[in-house]
C-alpha cells in the first residue's frame, strides 16, 4: 500500500471501533485488500470474535493469496456463527482456489440452504460443478441464478460457459450475446460466442469474436489458443503457429497449446522446430500419449515406418482406447502389405465404435488389395452411408484400383454424389 509522506497507518482508523470496521469493509469493496486486512487485524486486536471482521480478514487474504492464514479465519469464524451463509459461501471460494472442490460444493449448498436467494452462490457453485464436470447440474445453479438476478451478465456468461461444454452451440451462442448486450466488451463473453459459432462450422464469423476478445485481452492464452485451433482447421498454418507461440509466450505449461503446435509444424514440415518441442511436452507430461504419436508421425513423414510403428505401439500402451491411435498403425500396416495386421487394426476399432467410418473406409482398402471385392463393397457402402465426403477420397485411392472395373464401385460413387 502506497501512502503520503504525511500519512501514517493510524490515520485509515476510525474514531470509533464501528467506523474502523466500516473502513476495512469499504477498502476490501474497493479492491484494496492490503489495508482491508491491516483495518481488520487491528480491529480484532481489541474484539478477536468479531465474525464480521474474521470474514473481512479472511476474504483480504483470500484475495493475497495467503491461503493458509484465510482458511485458519474462515475456520474460527465458522464455529463462532455456523449458520452465517455469506461465511459458508466465502469460505467455498477459498477452497475452490484450493481445488477441494467436494468440500467448496458443501458450503455452497449449505450457504444456499441458509440463504436461498443468494445469487453469487448460484453462480460459484455452478462454478465449481463444472470443475467436476457436472455441467447440467452446473447449467441449473446459473438458471437460478438468472431467475434472481434477470439482468446478470454473468449469469448468461455461465449459462453460455455450460452450454458450450455440453455441445449446446446454438443455446451457447444467443446467452454469450445476451451478454454481450448487458457488457458490450465482455473478452471472455466474445471468445465464447468465437467458441460457438465455430463449432457451429461458421468459421469466418468465429475468427471475427475471437479476434475482437484478443483485442481487449491480448494476454489470454486460451483466446489466442483457440483462434489457433481456428486458423489450423482454416489450413492457415503459418497463422495458427503463430497463435500458438504466442499463447506459449504466456503460459509456458500449456500442455494443449503445444500438443496443437506439434500438429502444425507438420503440417509446414518444420520437423527440427517440432522436434524440440515433442522434447518440451515430454518433460511437461511423461506419461501422456501425445509426444509418441507425434514422434510416431514425425517418423512416418522421414520415412522411418518401423520407427513410427514402434512409437504408435507406445502410445497404445498408454491409451489402448485411442481410436486415432489404432488407425494410424492400421494405415501404416496396410501401405507395408501387412494386411493381416492392418484389418485387425481397422476391426479392433469397429468392436469399439461400429460408426466410425475411416475404419470402415480402411478396411474396405484392405479388402480390395486382398481380393475380396464383395467385402470391400459392403465395407465401402457402410463408410458412405456415415460420411458421404468421403467419396471424392475413395474414387481417388489407389487402393481401390481392383475395384474399378467393377459396376458395383461406379454406383456408389454415383450414389454417393
Amino acid at each position: 500500500m502506497m501512502m503520503e509522506n504525511d500519512q501514517s497507518f493510524e490515520d485509515f482508523m476510525g474514531d470509533t471501533y464501528q467506523e474502523s470496521v466500516e473502513l476495512a469493509q469499504t477498502a476490501l469493496d474497493r479492491g484494496d485488500d492490503q489495508l482491508a486486512l491491516e483495518l481488520a487485524e487491528e480491529c480484532l486486536e481489541e474484539k478477536q470474535f468479531d465474525v464480521e471482521v474474521l470474514n473481512i480478514c479472511a476474504v483480504a487474504a483470500t484475495n493475497l493469496d495467503d491461503l493458509v492464514k484465510a482458511q485458519g479465519l474462515f475456520v474460527k469464524a465458522l464455529q463462532l456463527n455456523p449458520r452465517n451463509g455469506a461465511l459458508h459461501h466465502n469460505y467455498a471460494v477459498l477452497l475452490d482456489r484450493k481445488r477441494d472442490f467436494g468440500a467448496a460444493v458443501k458450503h455452497l449448498q449449505k450457504a444456499l440452504e441458509l440463504q436461498p436467494d443468494f445469487p453469487e452462490a448460484y453462480i460459484n457453485l455452478g462454478n465449481v460443478l463444472d470443475e467436476l464436470d457436472r455441467s447440467d447440474e452446473a447449467l441449473n445453479c446459473y438458471h437460478e441464478a438468472l431467475h434472481r438476478m434477470p439482468d446478470s451478465p454473468d449469469a448468461f456468461y455461465n449459462i453460455g460457459y455450460a452450454c458450450n461444454r455440453l455441445g449446446r452451440y446454438e443455446e451457447a451462442q444467443s446467452n454469450f450475446l445476451r451478454a454481450l448486450e448487458l457488457r458490450p466488451d465482455d473478452a471472455g463473453s466474445l471468445n465464447g460466442v468465437g467458441f460457438a459459432l465455430a463449432n457451429q462450422q461458421h468459421l469466418d464469423d468465429a475468427q471475427g469474436y475471437y479476434d475482437r476478445a484478443i483485442e481487449l485481452d491480448p494476454a489470454n492464452a486460451t483466446y489466442l489458443f483457440n483462434r489457433g485451433l481456428l486458423k489450423n482447421r482454416l489450413g492457415q498454418y503459418p497463422e495458427a503457429r503463430t497463435d500458438f507461440l504466442k499463447a506459449l509466450e504466456i503460459d509456458t505449461d500449456f500442455f494443449e497449446a503445444l500438443i496443437e503446435l506439434l500438429s502444425v509444424l507438420v503440417e509446414l514440415q518444420r520437423y527440427d522446430e517440432a522436434t524440440s518441442y515433442l522434447e518440451r511436452a515430454e518433460q511437461l507430461d511423461p506419461q501422456s500419449p501425445e509426444p509418441p504419436f507425434f514422434r510416431a508421425l514425425l517418423s512416418e513423414r522421414q520415412g522411418n515406418v518401423a520407427q513410427a510403428l514402434e512409437y504408435l505401439d507406445v502410445c497404445l500402451q498408454r491409451d489402448p482406447g485411442s481410436l486415432q491411435v489404432q488407425n494410424n498403425k492400421g494405415n501404416i500396416l496396410l501401405g507395408l502389405k501387412r494386411f493381416d495386421e492392418a484389418l485387425a487394426c481397422f476391426d479392433c476399432i469397429l468392436e469399439k465404435d461400429p460408426d466410425y467410418a475411416l475404419a470402415h473406409f480402411n478396411r474396405a482398402c484392405v479388402l480390395a488389395q486382398r481380393g475380396d471385392l464383395d467385402g470391400s463393397v459392403i465395407a465401402l457402402t457402410r463408410a458412405l452411408e456415415l460420411e458421404p465426403d468421403l467419396s471424392e477420397e475413395i474414387s481417388e485411392d489407389p487402393d481401390f484400383a481392383p475395384l474399378k472395373s467393377d459396376a458395383r464401385f461406379e454406383k456408389l460413387l454415383r450414389t454417393a454424389e
